[in-house]
């Protein structure tokens, strides 16, 4: 596994540190790294990154510990030891997050530009789980992953067409239930106008109904093996990277990495396109990045606003405020 580079972390794992992750540690990067693998194994009600008590070992972190270890046969302590930690990572998680814990410990990543962005993006919008599902919430169809493929606009047949190509005999056996015929149905399917949808998400086709079961337990049963979980991590660093492409012929003067983790997510939900027409339409000469991306955050509210309504548009602003603000992004230029 690759070091996460939180030091208190990385020493545990390799031995050289033996006192274990207590309510009295004061490493909050530690604790908060260990919530997040507690909330892939499935135990809610723990504070994710934009939280106030991200990062805070409180009881209900020693509540999940607990349940946890007993889980698992380990000794019930409610603190981190070794054991433990090495528990979390190596135990298959049934709800696993893109976070900075699981990106480096369980999918051997280096957790450093782009990935940080990607990872950094995808929690502060929807937790930042592999298998987050929408279900035609928004009329496009069904929406997987870390990024949201949606049908609508062709980006879940992008996923699945990887799934096929690069795991080839998973894909029949958990898409098409070992039936090549099936899955060979489904890529045509999502490939169809509209991802195989009616202009109100609705399928086209019966046997092709995602937003319904089986579909939705073979999504979910896709993002809990790692083979998928790396290939979402790399379609999704390709869309990042062609947005960073996009941000930075658009937008040279925006250098920082908050102000380039503020820009993906503007594609990341209005699209490339879109991220640059809100830029384009609030852009003042000689304008303090602050104020730049506070202004591209108004335009973006009042487009989600008008088209979405109140309630998607009060999270949209709230997430965009999270970027402007979040100690978890630096003011230093952007290193890719």
């Amino acid at each position: 596994m690759a070091k996460c580079g939180i030091a208190r972390i990385d020493n545990i794992l390799d031995g050289s540190e033996v006192l274990p992750i207590t309510r009295n540690d004061g490493s909050g990067e530690a604790v908060g790294l260990v919530q997040e693998l507690l909330s892939g194994h499935g135990f809610r009600q723990l504070p994710g990154i934009r939280d106030s008590l991200y990062g805070r070992f409180g009881p209900r972190t020693e509540e999940c510990l607990r349940g946890f270890q007993q889980r698992n046969g380990l000794n019930l302590s409610g603190t981190v030891d070794r054991p433990t930690l090495e528990a979390l990572v190596r135990t298959p998680a049934v709800d696993p997050l893109a976070s900075r814990g699981y990106l480096t410990l369980a999918l051997d990543l280096v957790f450093w530009g782009t990935l940080k962005l990607m990872s950094v993006t995808t929690q502060f919008e929807g937790a930042g789980r592999f298998g987050a599902i929408n279900r035609n919430t928004d009329k496009a169809g069904l929406s997987f992953g870390l990024i949201q493929w949606a049908q609508k606009p062709l980006r879940l047949h992008e996923l699945l067409e990887a799934f096929d190509r690069r795991e080839h005999a998973g894909f029949v056996k958990l898409f098409g239930d070992g039936d090549e015929s099936v899955a060979r149905g489904l890529v045509k399917h999502v490939s169809l106008q509209r991802g195989g949808t009616d202009p109100q998400g609705g399928t086209l086709d019966a046997r092709f109904d995602l937003i319904r079961e089986p579909w939705l337990s073979r999504f979910r049963d896709s993002a809990r093996q790692l083979a998928f979980q790396k290939i979402q991590v790399d379609l999704a660093l390709d869309a990042f990277r062609k947005s960073f492409q996009m941000a930075a012929a658009t937008a040279p003067e925006l250098k920082s990495e908050r102000a380039i983790a503020f820009m993906l997510d503007l594609a990341n939900q209005h699209g490339d396109a879109g991220a640059e027409s809100i830029y384009k339409k609030v852009k003042v000469p000689n304008a303090a990045e602050a104020q730049a991306l506070a202004a591209m955050e108004d335009e973006s509210v009042r487009r989600v606003r008008a088209q979405h309504g109140d309630e998607i548009a009060d999270a949209t602003k709230a997430r965009r405020e999270a970027f402007r603000t979040s100690a978890l992004l630096s003011d230093t230029s952007f290193v890719p």
